[in-house]
């Protein structure tokens, strides 16, 4: 069996699709696991995403520059997985840049081995299938709750849903994935903490 490192990821494997012991040995051989410091880049803009990661510890920061700004698209929850998705399955230069905004340790597995994983073992391309699945309707909710939900809608189901984000990643990322100004992310917190 894969070693205790990999209990996070084989509990969200197995969310999606049942394996075996033999099954998960399989990917094994595929993992790399990557230290990051914080700040450090994972996916560059201007290069093709070729890489999806679990993140196992740590946060990432998803975001694109916007006329010299920043723009952060997603925080990356614990135990899940994450990459330039639409450079990742096009193979075209990124628009985004991933960087970690803690410390990391990330599951990484190339796009070059996910496609031989896929064409080997047929469980892995249906589990490969379930993720992008979900990172494509997460993407979609997101924009969905900024058309029709208020800031401090966003930010109490970001409470229930994710409390440690608000505990360990920067309150200034926290306000820019929740689209609005750091001043206005305080005046929520308040009456909410």
């Amino acid at each position: 069996m894969l070693s205790e490192d990999f209990q996070n990821l084989i509990k969200f494997i197995n969310h999606y699709v049942d394996f075996n012991e033999k099954e998960m040995k399989s990917i094994s051989a595929f993992i790399e696991i990557v230290h990051l410091k914080k700040n450090e880049i994972f996916i560059h803009e201007g290069k093709i995403a070729d890489k999806i990661a679990f993140t196992n510890k740590g946060y990432l920061r998803v975001y694109y520059n916007f006329d010299g700004e920043e723009i952060t698209r997603d925080i990356t929850p614990l135990h899940s997985f994450a990459t330039a998705l639409p450079s990742f399955i096009s193979k075209t230069p990124s628009f985004e840049i991933i960087s970690a905004i803690t410390d990391c340790e990330l599951f990484v597995i190339h796009k070059k081995d996910l496609e031989f994983m896929y064409s080997n073992f047929p469980k892995w391309e249906r589990l490969g299938r379930r993720i992008i699945e979900d990172m494509f309707v997460e993407s979609q909710r997101r924009i969905y709750s900024f058309i029709i939900e208020t800031a401090e809608i966003r930010y109490k189901k970001l409470l229930i849903q994710y409390p440690d984000m608000i505990r360990d990643v920067p309150l200034k990322y926290i306000a820019d994935f929740l689209g609005i100004k750091l001043q206005s992310l305080s005046r929520l917190r308040k009456p909410v903490e």
